[in-house]
């Protein structure tokens, strides 16, 4: 039972620290205009919005994909 105790704790300090030493490196990731450009380029080469044109389809999906990246950037801070 001791056993069990003193491992959970070290296995939290592990996952807290790991967290803490990529967390920087994940958001920069996340943010970088090359991922968002490459995954709005895959997306928008699966989605046909008819009353935009490509251009309009592309500037939409990055603007789109922003946000979420906004959003995982501030669930990756708690």
């Amino acid at each position: 039972m001791l056993k069990k105790v003193v491992l959970a704790k070290i296995i939290d300090k592990a996952k807290d620290h790991i967290v803490e030493e990529y967390q920087d490196e994940f958001i920069g990731y996340v943010q970088s205009d090359e991922l968002k450009e490459e995954l709005a380029t895959k997306i928008n080469k699966k989605l046909n919005l008819p009353f935009l044109n490509e251009e309009q389809e592309q500037e939409l999906l990055e603007k789109l994909i922003d946000w979420v990246t906004d959003i995982l950037e501030d669930l990756a801070k708690k």
